[in-house]
């Protein structure tokens, strides 16, 4: 029997992804809303989303889910994340489940705090015998109030990471940097990076032009493609890389909008394809992966269309 069990521990072994590897199979993937919204969980939009991205070509799903809804109702939650997981597998799709509250975002206290990590610890319990493939991505962009008190959010990275690795010792767990997930404040994760205890099998998510790029916001600005818009680009990349590179890290880029389809959508198809082009080009350069956002801004699950197809074919045609 000892000598069973040890056979099995080493062939787990041999066969468990290790961070770089596993960056290597995410690729390009898209966002979706199939457990953060009402609508989204009551139609099953995940039978119809999980078949159409991965026909399209994408290799991972980011998985989003409401704290609030999961709040008001845990069991229904936990069903959609099910299947929404056991979709994407069965399209071969990598599966991210990715979690979101607005009350710990808000108001980072001991009780939402808590809440939030009891959350994560219920779905380590539900996801454990599940492919080392799924991942788990602690908290999506973390806000500004996070990052003024980011004793805060590293606790709940802590304790979060301290409780999935009691129920799961294999699953991928993604951080995030706090103002919005922004590359420049990655220091900030550094207690949890230095940590031993924490840090195995820990990867680093940021993102940048989440909500697509600006005409007027010089931070995020796009125009014409000038040399100081893509140095914009090149140095956040460069940032997020080097950084990862100085502490054995590998990331992945959560969240970038080849338009600002949200503030105006006032971006041509053709700006959008040159902006996005960029971008993707000098993820590439540094085998970074990343997720377009979103899944509702190029199908509609209503009438099971594609829209901004020239967009769209122009990212999957990269790949």
């Amino acid at each position: 029997m000892k000598k069973l069990t040890l056979f099995i521990f080493l062939i787990t072994t041999l066969l468990a992804i290790t961070p770089a590897e596993y960056q290597n199979k995410l690729k390009i993937g898209i966002n979706v809303n199939w457990c953060n919204f009402n609508k989204y969980v009551k139609n099953e939009y995940y039978k119809i989303g999980s078949k159409e991205f991965a026909k399209l070509g994408f290799k991972h799903v980011r998985i989003r889910f409401n704290g609030k809804l999961y709040e008001k109702n845990p069991e229904i939650m936990l069903k959609c994340l099910k299947n929404s997981v056991d979709s994407a597998l069965q399209n071969n799709l990598i599966p991210i489940i990715t979690y979101t509250n607005e009350n710990f975002a808000q108001n980072p206290n001991k009780k939402s705090l808590n809440f939030s990590v009891n959350v994560w610890k219920t779905i380590a319990k539900n996801f454990k015998n599940y492919p080392q493939t799924l991942a788990y991505d602690l908290y999506i962009e973390p806000n500004k109030k996070l990052g003024k008190r980011i004793k805060k959010l590293l606790k709940f990275y802590k304790k979060s990471i301290t409780e999935i690795r009691k129920i799961d010792t294999k699953k991928m767990i993604f951080i995030a940097p706090p103002h919005i997930a922004n590359p420049y404040y990655l220091n900030d994760l550094l207690p949890i990076v230095k940590n031993k205890k924490l840090n195995k099998n820990i990867l680093i998510e940021w993102h940048f032009y989440a909500a697509g790029p600006s005409k007027t916001n010089k931070k995020k600005l796009w125009t014409t493609g000038n040399d100081y818009e893509k140095k914009l680009i090149d140095n956040k990349i460069n940032y997020a890389y080097n950084w990862c590179q100085k502490y054995k890290l590998k990331s992945w880029v959560g969240a970038v909008m080849p338009g600002n389809y949200n503030h105006g959508d006032n971006y041509s198809y053709e700006d959008q394809i040159n902006f996005i082009t960029y971008i993707i080009k000098k993820l590439k350069e540094k085998n970074i992966p990343f997720a377009i956002n979103a899944g509702q801004q190029f199908f509609d699950y209503k009438t099971r269309k594609l829209k901004r197809v020239e967009v769209l074919k122009a990212i999957l045609n990269l790949y």
